[in-house]
């Protein structure tokens, strides 16, 4: 059996990405901004980790970043 370039095999150590990280991998992929992707993964119910994974940075990034956004949402006092 021939395999083609794009296969990739799993070395005993490596895990697969869990099945929620490949749905906001899939819900987020056509989003450019990193807020508008914390914004979507957010209302999916995501976590910090998670939505860190997907947007590829840090814990700490999508904290600060989820609370600018709730900041910027309710406007000055």
């Amino acid at each position: 059996m021939a395999k083609d370039s794009k296969t990739k095999v799993i070395s005993e150590g490596q895990t697969l990405p869990s099945l929620a990280l490949v749905f906001g991998y899939i819900a987020v992929k056509d989003l450019q901004r990193t807020d508008d992707r914390i914004r979507v993964l957010e209302r999916l119910g995501y976590g910090n980790r998670e939505i860190a994974t997907i947007c590829d940075t840090t814990i700490g990034s999508v904290a600060v970043r989820k609370s600018q956004l709730k900041r910027k949402h309710r406007g000055p006092k």
